[in-house]
């Protein structure tokens, strides 16, 4: 069975596979276009970067690629409403949306012509999207998915969360993509979640271990060695996350410690203004420290099947096993 293509506003990509946008300086250039060149839809991960390197990025993929691709922001960012800015100066082709909700940028979105694109993770999310104008897809996140984490339950998986948060979708009337996300790794899972009804999947981990990912070799090796991984509570966006294991919050970066500083990337931040959590980690030192290349005092997302993993190797390989059938697949590992 060959996957079905996926349209997003007026472009349509070959495969119905999207990668996640993987902020932080993940999902760069090289990723997105090599995704979007291999007939997938590529996402530049826009949180934690200023407007003016988000339009360089921009316009590097548009250089790139004439496939199809995207900007994923958090809207629980402080630059967000700039960031947003620029994606609609650059006629970008769909903006996804996450980590928080308003109808105003999917508004502004549909009144700029851009697809605006929901990441939720509940029935009551659903029935809120459905019922708001610019929303053109929409991406269901189980607990499987690394970073942080929508649902309630955050060990809810795909097969768990797709199907009712779906059925609310249509119930209110959403006739657009909907999208699985969390956990999705092989052939079998996208053609499982097809299966359910999904227009398509989005896959983060496998994407970010690949050559053209911007993720440090340091952080790529973390990955390879991770056991798994642990969903924990030291985001300081208040939100549930996943990090690989093993992993202790004693390695991260204390705002107290000597040259560690609130970056101000949140628009609330709990260790900034919640009283008594002056020395909790700076989420975002963390995190760039990994993708610089010192994880071992830095912060490493991904959800609980890295162990899965065992190489780092080219978009181009990763779509070859993604497009062979699990029955082709299965005869070729066995020779």
């Amino acid at each position: 069975m060959t996957l079905p293509s996926l349209t997003i506003g007026n472009k349509t990509a070959r495969h119905c596979i999207i990668q996640g946008g993987m902020s932080i300086r993940i999902a760069l250039a090289d990723l997105v276009a090599a995704v979007a060149n291999e007939g997938g839809a590529g996402n530049i991960g826009g949180m934690g970067i200023p407007p003016k390197e988000l339009r360089r990025h921009i316009r590097a993929t548009r250089a790139k690629t004439a496939g199809l691709w995207g900007v994923n922001l958090m809207f629980a960012g402080m630059l967000f409403d700039d960031l947003l800015d620029v994606c609609i100066e650059e006629r970008v082709d769909f903006v996804t949306i996450g980590a928080g909700f308003a109808r105003g940028p999917f508004k502004k979105l549909a009144e700029a012509g851009i697809p605006g694109v929901c990441i939720i993770s509940s029935e009551k999310a659903a029935r809120v999207a459905a019922r708001t104008a610019g929303i053109t897809a929409v991406v269901i996140e189980s607990g499987q998915a690394g970073g942080h984490l929508g649902p309630e339950d955050p060990n809810i998986s795909t097969w768990d969360l797709f199907p009712p948060v779906l059925a609310a979708l249509r119930q209110h009337g959403f006739t657009g993509p909907v999208i699985a996300a969390g956990g999705i790794l092989h052939r079998e899972d996208i053609d499982r979640a097809l299966a359910m009804g999904a227009d398509g999947v989005q896959m983060g981990i496998r994407f970010a271990m690949t050559e053209e990912s911007s993720a440090s070799d340091a952080m790529k090796v973390k990955w390879l060695e991770a056991t798994g991984s642990q969903v924990e509570y030291w985001s300081p966006t208040g939100m549930a996350s996943r990090a690989i294991t093993p992993h202790t919050e004693d390695q991260l970066p204390k705002l107290t410690q000597e040259g560690v500083h609130c970056a101000k990337c949140l628009k609330y931040c709990l260790h900034r203004d919640t009283e008594g959590h002056t020395v909790s980690h700076c989420i975002y030192t963390a995190l760039n420290r990994s993708q610089k290349g010192d994880p071992d005092h830095g912060l490493v997302f991904c959800g609980p099947r890295v162990a899965e993993i065992d190489d780092i190797v080219s978009v181009k390989e990763v779509f070859r096993r993604l497009l062979t059938p699990v029955a082709s697949l299965a005869e070729t590992l066995a020779d």
